[in-house]
């Protein structure tokens, strides 16, 4: 998980990301303990984002960062955009299955 942290460490956010990374002083890695099932399903949902499970979480952890900072209109529309999309991908699995 490490390896695939540092290796990703310059890879671009998801779109719906709010956050510096360039220009920032530096990363700071921290492990995190998780269920395996539910890193199984984040696997999962960064696989079907077409994006690497270690950026998937950071997009996620910033995303809740900003929330907690206080959030603007603009944001709050970006963020129920975001969601929304989300919600079509589970809906397409529910469709599937």
């Amino acid at each position: 998980m490490q390896a695939e942290s540092e290796n990703t460490r310059d890879q671009t956010l998801p779109a719906d990301t709010k956050g510096e990374r360039r220009g920032a002083p530096r990363s700071v890695v921290q492990s995190v303990r998780l269920p395996a099932d539910a890193f199984t399903e984040i696997e999962h949902c960064a696989e079907e984002a077409g994006v690497p499970t270690s950026a998937l979480i950071r997009g996620w952890v910033l995303h809740a960062l900003a929330a907690e900072r206080g959030t603007s209109l603009k944001d709050a529309i970006d963020h129920l955009a975001s969601e929304t999309e989300r919600l079509r991908r589970i809906a397409a699995r529910t469709d599937v299955a």
